[in-house]
């Protein structure tokens, strides 16, 4: 069952900044998503997207990232920013979800809370330096095999998380 995770974005950027669940991320997300990775976006549940709500009213895709379930863990991937939205942000809007964390942290520390009662762990595959600064203050953790990561929310015997690691570790990279 998904929990409500609207408090883990800081109070002052909710009315510029937001995060939700939607359905149909090629229709939301598919264009962002087809640039950063030349592909459609998964056709499985779990997509986050994140909102700017410009000067205007009108809102902006800013973020997205998949969550994909994977038997007792969720495994985080397609994440990405959109560029062309941080670029018309507000500057006081863009520095304060910076100091926030970014974009993509926001995103993880509200599906980490959403899913936390769906899934045993979560796991990502990151390679990007920068990236994985940015994940590793969001919870993420190195999970042994290179470039796996895992963020652990329920305590686990220590036979459970290496068989998880295991299973993950045989998918590749995803």
């Amino acid at each position: 069952m998904e929990r409500d995770a609207i408090h883990t974005i800081p109070e002052h950027l909710r009315g510029f900044f937001t995060i939700t669940e939607v359905d149909h991320a090629g229709f939301i997300a598919g264009a962002l998503f087809q640039r950063k990775f030349a592909a459609p976006p998964p056709d499985e549940r779990r997509h986050l997207a994140a909102f700017y709500r410009g000067a205007d009213g009108a809102l902006h895709l800013a973020g997205y990232s998949h969550m994909r379930p994977f038997g007792e863990v969720y495994l985080s991937g397609g994440s990405c920013s959109e560029g062309a939205t941080i670029r018309l942000m507000q500057p006081a809007h863009r520095e304060a979800i910076q100091a926030a964390g970014g974009v993509w942290f926001l995103v993880l520390k509200y599906a980490f809370e959403r899913y936390a009662d769906c899934c045993d762990a979560f796991f990502g595959h990151c390679g990007d330096r920068r990236a994985l600064e940015v994940a590793t203050a969001a919870g993420f953790e190195a999970a042994g095999p290179e470039h796996l990561i895992a963020h652990w929310h329920k305590p686990l015997h220590p036979v459970i998380r290496r068989a998880l690691v295991a299973k993950v570790h045989a998918l590749g990279p995803f």
